[in-house]
């Protein structure tokens, strides 16, 4: 598993390989809700747009995209990811493989 680092800014994008696959990640502050969402490229096509991060759901489970799971977490599970927590690590932003999932499970 891997935590995606989020730097000290209101729009932000990055691109990583997540099982192989080349991956595309931009996240976007709304200060006038307090949220962030992302959106996600999987070889530079464009798969979701403004999905709202919550933290504790994995936010690629209505999808069938391979990738596993991303979903946001504090220590105590009730930390809301808000600009604060997430730029500070308070909430962490998480990638899951297939195999991470796999071998948890085990």
């Amino acid at each position: 598993m891997q935590w995606f680092q989020i730097a000290d800014a209101a729009d932000q994008r990055f691109d990583t390989l997540l099982d192989g696959k080349r991956i595309g990640l931009r996240l976007r502050y709304n200060a006038s809700t307090s949220r962030w969402s992302f959106d996600l490229s999987i070889s530079t096509i464009p798969v979701l747009h403004g999905r709202r991060i919550v933290t504790g759901v994995d936010l690629l489970k209505p999808f069938d995209f391979g990738l596993g799971l991303i979903f946001a977490d504090s220590q105590d599970g009730k930390i809301a990811p808000d600009y604060d927590a997430l730029v500070s690590g308070r909430v962490r932003f998480y990638h899951a493989s297939p195999t991470d999932i796999a071998d948890a499970g085990s």
